[in-house]
Order: structure tokens, then sequence, then C-alpha cells
């Protein structure tokens, strides 16, 4: 596929992208209804109780050690090597690479996971022993944690087999791939949980991990897999990779760590337990649209500027990164302010029933209002720093990325001494990363001269931000008018279920159709040329090339 790329070039090779990106997202999609669906099962389950505040505590631990190793610094490092030996040397030798990478990382994990085994009671205390986190709360994020040992090493895998898949652009299984996982841990608190408690969902995370993996194995041996042990002494990339990893591994950490961060302080708060179950609530929120938007555009153009700066195509490099960067910020930034101003009606359709109360619906609304305003900044940077990658400059990111960390640290242990919430600790995460982007949106520019002087790209912007504006505005007023009728859409209204289900449905349909419908009309008035492809599309009709 990558040699028909090649060779279709300009509008052939823009629709193969567009169908590629196309395909992603609806993956993406896909994995943020069912990681829905699993926050709504799991809410119905525990609401906010301590329990769940203690898996959140041990899933974040060792999401880490997998996010680190595998979940972006290896595939990030993999990728363009994989590439490369791919296109010089053959399948043959590429798939020897892939050997010696997939040796090394499993050698790596279960080192890593035996010591994290081992350190786990002192690192749950130093990490969560807030004043209301009970030593019962700590023992078990304790054996949680190391049940969840096991995920990193089936992930690993399936972590690998994903690179290995986007690195040929082939990107249907790995798309789909967190989709089956989001289904393991459903199965988990559907079926298991109502007998076995928070340990039913626990099994659900490992057996979700299992499926992640087997699920994109057909298409691996559609490539031709041919994996054997070996560390790879011999071969130059497996060097080159370690030697990229490096630093990426810090920057992958610094991501993780500053959630962790957050995580961590919240902890100290009072009935902090309570307060980390809603904080992910929130968090999983951000991370629907930031899946949707940004992730899957990042994830296909990462293999396509790689490939422009090995060719030494800096201009159509610097075009892709910026054609990217607004499609992102089109449509992250009226999601943000979707979030901030229907928090309160979307957080009661999504998730208050069964053990999900009025007191989880504030201990989520209240951090959601503060990482909302992390989103078009938080989407941002996720092209931003693959644009890094695919220069092989990794230190600039993993730089800016511990300069986030250290800000978060430092804002967040402040709110906590002025006697600040979790609210505070979400916003303080917000503010880290808003200076995050925009410091590597300066330092790419200075990277690649000229990449920011682009009138259809802040006329774009621009556009986006006056229609975000008036659209808060439209959101705003709709629900305020709304509420004498409809009370459940302030946090204080009484909200029955299943009773007020259908009428905030059909609210909540009612403003995202028109909100759409007036963001998009006011983004192609004020100039944002993706806004108006859009309409011209609709005006031509599906039937149209």
């Amino acid at each position: 596929m990558l040699g028909k790329l090649k060779r279709l070039g300009g509008r052939g090779g823009s629709r193969a992208l567009v169908w590629s990106s196309l395909m992603v997202m609806a993956g993406y999609l896909l994995s943020r209804a069912t990681g829905l669906l699993r926050e709504i099962a799991i809410s119905a389950q525990f609401g906010t109780s301590a329990d769940l505040g203690a898996y959140r505590a041990a899933f974040k631990v060792t999401d880490l050690l997998y996010m680190v190793i595998i979940g972006g610094a290896l595939g990030s490092s993999f990728i363009p090597v994989f590439i490369q030996v791919w296109e010089r040397d053959g399948r043959e030798r590429a798939w020897h690479l892939a050997s010696a990478i997939v040796t090394w990382a499993l050698l790596v994990l279960a080192v890593a996971s035996a010591v994290l085994w081992l350190l786990a009671p002192w690192l749950t205390v130093w990490l969560y022993g807030g004043p209301d986190i009970t030593p019962a709360t700590l023992d078990l994020i304790t054996r949680l944690t190391r049940l969840f040992l096991l995920s990193p090493l089936l992930l690993g895998l399936g972590g690998l087999a994903m690179a290995a898949l986007n690195a040929r652009e082939r990107f249907a299984l790995p798309a789909l791939a967190p989709a089956i996982y989001n289904i393991g841990i459903i199965g988990g608190a559907l079926l298991l949980a109502p007998t076995m408690d928070i340990w039913g969902l626990a099994w659900g995370v490992v057996a979700g991990a299992a499926l992640y993996l087997v699920v994109q194995l057909p298409g691996l041996w559609a490539l031709g897999m041919q994996l054997r042990p070996t560390l790879g002494r011999r071969m130059a990339e497996v060097r080159s990779v370690a030697i990229q990893m490096g630093p990426r591994v810090l920057g992958q950490a610094a991501s993780q760590i500053s959630i962790l961060v957050t995580a961590a302080l919240t902890a100290r708060l009072a009935l902090g337990a309570q307060l980390l179950a809603g904080l992910d609530y929130a968090y999983q929120l951000l991370l629907l649209p930031y899946g949707i938007f940004s992730l899957s555009l990042s994830t296909v153009a990462f293999p396509r500027l790689s490939r422009l700066y090995s060719e030494g195509n800096l201009p159509e490099l610097m075009d892709s990164i910026r054609r990217t960067l607004r499609t992102i910020l089109l449509l992250t930034l009226p999601a943000t302010v979707a979030l901030l101003v229907l928090a309160v009606p979307l957080v009661r359709l999504l998730f208050q029933r069964g053990a999900f109360d009025e007191q989880s619906l504030l201990y989520t609304v209240v951090p959601l209002m503060g990482y909302a305003t992390a989103l078009p900044a938080f989407a941002a940077a996720e092209i931003l720093i693959r644009s890094f990658y695919a220069m092989q400059r990794t230190w600039t990111p993993v730089l800016v990325g511990l300069l986030q960390v250290s800000l978060n640290l430092g804002l967040g242990s402040l709110a906590l001494a002025l006697g600040g919430g979790v609210g505070m600790l979400a916003l303080a995460f917000s503010i880290a990363n808003n200076i995050e982007a925009l410091l590597l949106m300066v330092l790419l520019g200075r990277r690649l001269p000229g990449i920011w002087r682009s009138r259809e790209t802040w006329r774009t912007i621009g556009a986006a931000a006056l229609a975000t504006l008036v659209l808060a505005g439209w959101l705003w007023a709709l629900r305020t008018l709304s509420q004498p009728f409809l009370p459940f859409l302030a946090v204080a209204g009484p909200y029955r279920w299943p009773a007020d289900v259908v009428p905030l449905v059909l609210w909540l349909a009612v403003a995202g159709a028109s909100g759409a419908l007036l963001y998009t009309l006011l983004a192609a008035l004020f100039g944002a040329s993706e806004a108006r492809a859009v309409l011209a599309r609709l005006r031509r009709g599906p039937r149209s090339g």
C-alpha cells in the first residue's frame, strides 16, 4: 500500500489518507463508545465507592508501566525504523527486527512487573496514603495492582502488533482492538462483579487485555508474520530503536505521570477514594473527543509524516502537520464547550443510575469542568509531539513534557495548600497542558521555519474560536431557558431514573444537533475551509464523488 500511495500522489494519495483517517476515526469512535458503555456499567455497579477508587488507583500504576514501555514510547520508536527496514531490506529482515524488539520488550516488562509486584505495598502508601484512605483500601489497591500486572504483558504484545500493523498502514484491526478490550471489562462488570464485587471487574481487565492481543493476530498473519525469540545482537536497527526509545520513554512517562500526579494529590483530600472514582469518570469523558478526533487523526498522520521527513519533503511535511492540527482544533473547540456547558445533563444521562447518586454527580462534574479546559491543548499536543518524533527529534517533547509534569505538580500542590478541591487539581492539569501545547508550537516553529506562516491555518483557527464563542452562548441560553421546565438540567435539580431519561435524551439531541449545525455554519462563514468543505459535501449529497 505504501508503494501504491507513492505512485498515486496528489489527489489519489490524499483520498487514500482521508479513507484511512475515516477508518481509524471510526475505530476510535467505537472504542470511545464501548469505553462509555464500560463506564456506564461500572458506574451503575459501583458509583463512586471507595472500592472503585482503589480499582482506579491500582489501574493507573500498571497502566503507567504499559504506556511507558509499549503503549507510546516503543511504538513511536519502532514504526519509522520498521518502515525503513521493510522498504530497504524486505519483509524477512523487518520481521527479524520485530522479533528482536518483541523479545527485548517482554524481558523488560517481565523484570519491571516483578519489581513492581515486590514494591507494590510501599508504592501504594507513598502514592495514595491520604488522611481518609483507610488501611483496608490501601491493601486493596496493593492486591489489585499485583493482579493488574498480568495486563501489561498481554497489552505489550498487542501494542507491538498494533505498531507493526500501523507501520504497514493496516489500521482496521488496531483501531478495533481497544473496543474489544473494553468489551472484556464490560463483561467483568456485568457478569462477574455481581458475585465477585470489585474482583470481578478486575478479572475483566485481564480478559480484555488478552482479547486486545488476539484480535490483531489475523492482521499479522496476513502480513506474513515471522516471529521467533532473538536478541538481534547483530542488528544495528535494534540499537537504533533503543536509542530513540530512551527519550521517548521519558516523554511518555511525563504524560502518564501527570495523570498519576493529579490522582495522588486527589487522594490527599477528604474522601479521597471516592473523589478518585469521580475524577476518573471526568477523565474518561475528556478522552472521548480526544480519542475520536485527535488520537485517530494523529495515528494516521504519523507514518506519513515519518515518510515525508525521510524523503526530505519539508513543504508537504509542514502542510500535513498544519492540516491535521487545523482539523483537530476545529473539532475539539466545540467539544470543549459541550463538556463545559452540558456537563450536568451529560453526566446524568451517562452515569446517574444504580449506585451512582447525586453525590457521585458532584464528584464527577466538578473535575470535568477543570479537565474540559485542557481538551484543545491536550488534543493539539498529540500531533505536535508526533511531528517531533517523525523527525526523530525526541528530546524536545520530552523536556517540554517534564516541564508540564512539574507545573502540574507545583500548581496542584499550591491548590491543596490553599484549600482547593478536586476541581482546582483538574484545573492545574489543564493549565500545565495548555502551556505544554504552546511551547511545542513555538519550538516546532523553530525546527521548521515558516510552518506557522500560513494564512489558511490562522483563518481556520480564528473562525473556529469565534464560532465556539457563539456556540457557548447558544448552549448556555438554551440550558437556562429550559431549566424551569426540565429542572434536572441543573445540578441541584431532581432527577429520576428511568422516568427522566427520555426527555433528557430528546433535549440533548436538540441541543447537540442545533449546536453542531450552528457551529458548522458559523465556522464556514468566518472562513474555515474544512467547514466549508463539509457544507459543500452536504449540498452535493451522498452520491457525489
